[in-house]
């Protein structure tokens, strides 16, 4: 392609030139102009602006082949060929039975386990409440152990106060036997006839008739049964420590209450004059729960 050559003659013989060269910036100004003009030109006509489209292969690619293909190639098929028959495929009955059967029993055995851990669990919280309820259970024991201790200790300051009394009273009374004597003879005498008259007996009769009334003796059976306890009185008519059974009933409810009716029976009637007191301080009891008692 030939590139066209630009004629400046005109703007040489212009009146516009003798104007640009009196004025050297304006010169340098319009030189610059031009230099760039001539860029452009020579961009414009170096630039090839027709694309040129390469040759490409085109392939088309297809998901599934076109019905029509598909009828035409039936068409082609020989009509004396056979058509196959598409045979389902036979369902094993022994084998779904099977997988029934499994699946039964892992159902059971699930459930079974399910039922074992529940068991688990209640039997661990049933051993839980037990340990508490022992625990509960020992520290009433150790309570009612205090309490007992406690009892007894008071039960011994009251007889080391009787003794003292009693130790008062029998240094007054030598006095008076020393003062008088013969008093003390009648006074002894009384004792000896009171004594004599059953007075000792009475009050042991009393004493084993208020522990029967409290004895239940649903506790005992039909049968006959024997009993005997030794207990040890206090000038109040409290017992001195616990009842002692020396004969047991053979039935450990008969026995335990004996013992009950025992000490709740506390204070027993005692005789007030000390010397007959002494006689009744150790007793021993035999019970007939189902019948009548000795003395």
């Amino acid at each position: 392609m030939n590139k066209p050559q630009l004629n400046f003659d005109f703007i040489r013989n212009s009146n516009v030139w003798t104007i640009l060269e009196n004025d050297h910036n304006l010169q340098a100004n319009l030189f610059s102009f031009l230099i760039h003009f001539l860029l452009f030109i020579f961009m414009v006509f170096s630039i090839q602006w027709q694309s040129k489209i390469p040759n490409y292969a085109e392939v088309e690619l297809w998901d599934a082949v076109p019905t029509q293909i598909k009828s035409k190639q039936i068409k082609k098929e020989p009509k004396s060929a056979k058509k196959m028959k598409v045979i389902p495929p036979k369902i094993n009955e022994q084998q779904l039975k099977k997988n029934e059967e499994a699946e039964i029993k892992l159902k059971k055995k699930k459930a079974a386990e399910k039922k074992a851990l529940a068991r688990k669990k209640k039997f661990q919280e049933i051993k839980k409440l037990q340990a508490k309820l022992l625990k509960q259970e020992e520290i009433e024991k150790l309570q009612d152990k205090l309490l007992e201790q406690e009892k007894l200790d008071q039960i011994k300051d009251k007889l080391l106060e009787q003794e003292k009394v009693d130790k008062l009273r029998d240094s007054i009374r030598e006095e008076e036997l020393v003062k008088k004597p013969r008093l003390a003879i009648e006074a002894d005498k009384e004792l000896l006839a009171g004594i004599n008259s059953g007075e000792l007996d009475r009050f042991k009769a009393l004493i084993q008739q208020k522990i029967q009334q409290n004895v239940n003796n649903q506790l005992c059976g039909l049968d006959r049964v024997e009993l005997e306890f030794e207990i040890s009185l206090m000038p109040t008519g409290d017992l001195l420590g616990e009842p002692k059974m020396t004969q047991s009933s053979n039935i450990s409810s008969c026995d335990a209450a004996v013992e009950r009716a025992i000490l709740q029976s506390q204070p027993l009637p005692i005789p007030k004059n000390n010397k007959l007191f002494k006689r009744l301080k150790d007793l021993k009891l035999k019970f007939h729960p189902n019948g009548h008692y000795d003395l």
